[in-house]
C-alpha cells in the first residue's frame, strides 16, 4: 500500500469491534487532535468564555489576558474588554505573563508564517491575531487600520507577504477582483498594549506581572461559539487558545505544553497517559495518537455531550464544514466526523450511520502516504461506505 494506516471501528450501542487494523499503533493525528482539545474543554471549562482577568486598586486597574480568541475578532461581537477599559477612569495596566508563551507551537512548520491558519498564540489575542487586506473603491482596506503604517511597498506576487520576523507587509499590484487575505501579525506584549490604546484612545501601560490569585475573571460569550469554528472549519487559532482558557480558568500558567502536563495529572483519561500531545490544534508533526485513543475520546464526548449535539458540532457529510463536499453513495448514509490533514496525512474520526440506520464510532488514520491528500481522503470515505 502507498500509506501506513490504522483503523478501529466499533458499533456505537454495543461497543462491539467491527474492524481493527493497527489500532494500537501511533499516528500523526493532524487536526483530529482538536477532538482531544474539545474533550478537555468540555471537562475543564464551564459554558462561558473566561474573557479577561482584572484587579481594581485605588487608582489603577490591572488586567490580564486569558487567551480569549474573540476579543475584537471580526467573526464575533465581543467588545467586553474594550467596554470595561473605556468605562474605567483609573490608570490602565496590561499585565503580560512573566514567562513568554511561545507564539508558535512546537513542531509547527516555519514557512507557514504568512498563512492565516498559522495565526500566533498570545495571552490576549486581538482581531484574531490577523490583519485583513481587502479592496474597496480601488483602494486597499486594511483591518485593523493600525497596520496601515506597516506597508513597505509592492511586489509582483499575487498575494500579501509579511516579513518573516516583523510586521512589515508587501502588497501585490491592486486588482479589482481581489478577495480578502488574512495574514498573521507578529504578536508581542508591547503591541497588545498599543493596539488596545489605539482602539480605546487612552493610555495603556505595560507590566510583566503574574496573574494575581485574587484577580476576578470576567466571562463573556458562550464556549459553543468557539467549538463550531474549531470543529467545522478546523480553526487552529481557536483550538490553541482554548488551552489558554483552560489554564486561566484553573489558574495554570503557561502555554499548551504546560497546560497539557497539568491535564495529564488532573484527568484520568487513559489516552492522556501515553499519547504524545504538544499543541491544541494538531498543526504539530510531533503529536502522536492511536485510533484506539480517538475511540476513547469520541465515546467520552458521546457521554458528555450527547449524540444530538455532536451531530451539530461535528462536520456532517454533504452538509457542513470540512465534510460539506463529501457525497456518499447512499443518501441514507451519514458521517459526522473531524478530519485532519496535512501533506502525506489524512485522518478521519467520528460517527458513521449506514443506510440501515446503524451507528458506528470510528477512527481511520493514514500517514506517510506518497499520494495526494485528496486521494487518501477518497480512500478513507470509500472504506466507510462499505459498512453497509
Amino acid at each position: 500500500s502507498k500509506q501506513s494506516s490504522g483503523v478501529l471501528i466499533q458499533e456505537l450501542s454495543s461497543g462491539k469491534v467491527v474492524f481493527s487494523h493497527q489500532a494500537n499503533q501511533y499516528f500523526m493525528p493532524a487536526s483530529n487532535a482538536k477532538l482531544a482539545t474539545f474533550l478537555m474543554a468540555k471537562s475543564f471549562l464551564g459554558d462561558s468564555i473566561p474573557s479577561f482577568a482584572y484587579q481594581e486598586k485605588k487608582d489603577t486597574v490591572f488586567f490580564w489576558g486569558t487567551g480569549d480568541p474573540t476579543q475584537l475578532n471580526p467573526g464575533y461581537s465581543n467588545n467586553s474588554l474594550i467596554d470595561f477599559l473605556q468605562k474605567s477612569n483609573k490608570a490602565l495596566v496590561y499585565c503580560a505573563p512573566l514567562k513568554e508563551i511561545p507564539a508558535l507551537g512546537s513542531g509547527w512548520s516555519w514557512d507557514d508564517f504568512n498563512d492565516s491558519y498559522s495565526a500566533e498564540i498570545s495571552p490576549l489575542p486581538l482581531y484574531g491575531n490577523l490583519v485583513g487586506f481587502s479592496v474597496k473603491n480601488r483602494q486597499w482596506e486594511i483591518f485593523p487600520h493600525f497596520f496601515k503604517s506597516t506597508i513597505s511597498g509592492t511586489h509582483t506576487y499575487n498575494f500579501v507577504l509579511r516579513d518573516r520576523l516583523k510586521n512589515e507587509f508587501i502588497l501585490p499590484t491592486l486588482r479589482p477582483d481581489w478577495k480578502v487575505q488574512q495574514v498573521p501579525f507578529v504578536t508581542s506584549a508591547a503591541l497588545t498594549a498599543k493596539l488596545l490604546a489605539d482602539t480605546i484612545k487612552k493610555d495603556v501601560a505595560l507590566q510583566r506581572k503574574a496573574i494575581d490569585p485574587l484577580a476576578k475573571i470576567h466571562y463573556a460569550g458562550l464556549l459553543d461559539s468557539l467549538y463550531v469554528p474549531m470543529l467545522h472549519d478546523s480553526d487552529n487559532m481557536i483550538a490553541e487558545h482554548i488551552f489558554l482558557l483552560i489554564g486561566a480558568k484553573n489558574q495554570w500558567p503557561g502555554g499548551a505544553q504546560d497546560v497539557i502536563s497539568k491535564l495529564k495529572k488532573e484527568s484520568n483519561y487513559e489516552f492522556l497517559k501515553t499519547a504524545r500531545w504538544v499543541d491544541g490544534s494538531g498543526l504539530s508533526r510531533y503529536n502522536l495518537f492511536r485510533p484506539k485513543d480517538f475511540i476513547e475520546i469520541l465515546s467520552a464526548l458521546h457521554q458528555k455531550v450527547g449524540m444530538d449535539k455532536l451531530k451539530v458540532l461535528l462536520p456532517q457529510s454533504a452538509k457542513s464544514g470540512t465534510l460539506k463536499g463529501v457525497n456518499l453513495k447512499s443518501s441514507k448514509q451519514i458521517i459526522w466526523a473531524k478530519s485532519g490533514s496535512f501533506s502525506n496525512t489524512y485522518d478521519l474520526s467520528g460517527f458513521f450511520q449506514n443506510s440501515k440506520g446503524k451507528t458506528y464510532v470510528f477512527s481511520i488514520m493514514t500517514n506517510l502516504a506518497n499520494q495526494s491528500v485528496i486521494q487518501s481522503k477518497h480512500d478513507v470515505i470509500e472504506f466507510l461506505e462499505n459498512l453497509d
